[in-house]
C-alpha cells in the first residue's frame, strides 16, 4: 500500500523502573492502512500503542500524526481514538447516546450531533438500532457499536488494544469479519494490537512482530511467514519445521545456498546475511513438503519415520521422526496415494522455493542458533 505516513514513531524508548519496555522502537503507518503489532505477553506491543494514545509518557522518541508533533499533546487533543479490549461501552445508555458521548463532551450542537451519529450508525449497518440498549446487542453489534463511536469523531488513526482477545472463537471469527469489512469499507487507518498470529494474518496490511521491547521483523504477512527475518519470527508466526545446519556452499549465479545437516544436504534461495561456514537453520512450513511418490522430483530429499497421524478437519498432519531424532510437521489435504502406517518409513521431499535459509536467531543479543531451534 502506496500513500503518505499518517503515524510515524522514531526511536520509541520507554522504562518501567530497570524494565525496558519498548526499546528506540521505530515504525511508519501509511494513510488507510491497517497496522498490526504482534509479539509474545511482555513483548512491548501494548506499552507502544499506550504511548501513541497518550497513556503513557515515552522516556525518549517522537511520535508524529499527520505530520504534527504530538508526543506532549493531552490525550484529547491527539485526533486518535482507541476501542479496548473491553469494548468500554455504556451499558445504562442505549446505542445513539454511547455514540454520542465523545461529541456530547466536546459541545456539538444537537442537531449535528444527530447528523453525525445517523451516518456513522448507517455506515456500520446499525442505522434503526439507535434506541437499543447495550445489553440487548449481540457480541458483533457491541463491537460496531465501539467502532462507531471512534468513529463519529473522525480521527486520523484508529487504535484497537486487542479488541476481542477475551471472546469465544466463534465470536472472535465473526467480529474480526466485522473489522475487516469496515476497514475495507471505510478505510480508516488503523493500528491494533494483538498477541493472536491468526488475528494478524487476517485483518494485517503489514505486521509488525516485537520481542523484549525491539522489533524483529516488519512486513505483509505473506513475508513474514514465507520469509521470516529471524527464527524467533519464524517460530512465533505460525508453524515451521527447522533444521540445525550450516552453510556449505553460496552459488550466486543459481542465487542458492547450500546446507549441510544431520538429516542431509538442502539447497534454499540465497539470503544476503548468510555467510560459509556459519551456522543457520533450514526451515520449512508444515504445508509444503511434499510425500512419498509426490517428492520424487524434489531437490530436497529425505528418509523420515512416521510417528503420529492427527486429523485436523480439512486438513491431515502426519508428524514425521527425522534420523537424527527431531520431529517434521507435514499437513496434507487429502492422504498419500499410499497410505503410510505408523512406524513405517517414507521419503519427503522440498522445493527450493519452499524453503529458507534463516541466518539470525533474533533481533535480541544472546540468543543462539541452537537454543532457539530446539525451543529452549
Amino acid at each position: 500500500m502506496d500513500g503518505p505516513s499518517k503515524l510515524v514513531v522514531q526511536g520509541l524508548t520507554k522504562r518501567f523502573g530497570k524494565v525496558v519496555a519498548v526499546n528506540e522502537v521505530s515504525f511508519e503507518i501509511r494513510d488507510g492502512e491497517f497496522f498490526v503489532i504482534i509479539g509474545p505477553s511482555g513483548c512491548g506491543k501494548t506499552t507502544s500503542l499506550r504511548c501513541v494514545a497518550g497513556l503513557e509518557t515515552p522516556d525518549s522518541g517522537s511520535i508524529r500524526v499527520s505530520g504534527s508533533d504530538i508526543g506532549n499533546m493531552p490525550v484529547y487533543k491527539r485526533d486518535v481514538c482507541i476501542v479496548f479490549q473491553d469494548l468500554a461501552l455504556f451499558a445504562h445508555m442505549n446505542v445513539f447516546d454511547n455514540v454520542s458521548f465523545g461529541l456530547r463532551m466536546m459541545g456539538y450542537p444537537k442537531d449535528r450531533i444527530e447528523k453525525e451519529v445517523n451516518e456513522v450508525l448507517r455506515l456500520v449497518r446499525l442505522e434503526g438500532l439507535g434506541d437499543r440498549r447495550i445489553t440487548e446487542l449481540s457480541g458483533g453489534q457491541k463491537q460496531r457499536v465501539a467502532l462507531a463511536r471512534s468513529l463519529v469523531l473522525k480521527p486520523s488513526i484508529l487504535l484497537f488494544d486487542e479488541p476481542i482477545g477475551g471472546s469465544e472463537p466463534e465470536l472472535r471469527d465473526r467480529m474480526l469479519g466485522e473489522i475487516k469489512d469496515l476497514h475495507r469499507r471505510l478505510g480508516f487507518t488503523a493500528l491494533y494490537v494483538t498477541h493472536d498470529q491468526e488475528q494478524a494474518m487476517r485483518l494485517a496490511d503489514r505486521i509488525m512482530v516485537m520481542n523484549q521491547g525491539s522489533i524483529e521483523q516488519i512486513g505483509t504477512p505473506e513475508e513474514v511467514y514465507l520469509n521470516p527475518a529471524t527464527l524467533f519470527v519464524a517460530k512465533f508466526v505460525g508453524d515451521i519445521n527447522l533444521v540445525r545446519g550450516k552453510v556449505a556452499s553460496i552459488d550466486s549465479n543459481e542465487k542458492r545456498v547450500e546446507v549441510e545437516t544431520e538429516v542431509g544436504t538442502f539447497l534454499a534461495p540465497i539470503r544476503e546475511d548468510v555467510i560459509v561456514g556459519e551456522p543457520v537453520a533450514y526451515a520449512v512450513r508444515p504445508e509444503k513438503p511434499l510425500v512419498g511418490k509426490d517428492a520424487a522430483n524434489c531437490a530436497n530429499k529425505f528418509h523420515a519415520k512416521l510417528k503420529d497421524r492427527i486429523y485436523r478437519g480439512s486438513n491431515l498432519e502426519y508428524v514425521f521422526e527425522l534420523p537424527n531424532g527431531d520431529e517434521f510437521k507435514v499437513l496434507l489435504a487429502e492422504e498419500p496415494a499410499t497410505r503410510i502406517e505408523i512406524g513405517e518409513e517414507a521419503i519427503l521431499g522440498c522445493r527450493i522455493e519452499d524453503s529458507v535459509v534463516i541466518s539470525k536467531s533474533s533481533v535480541i543479543e544472546g540468543l543462539d542458533i541452537d537454543r532457539v531451534t530446539l525451543g529452549e
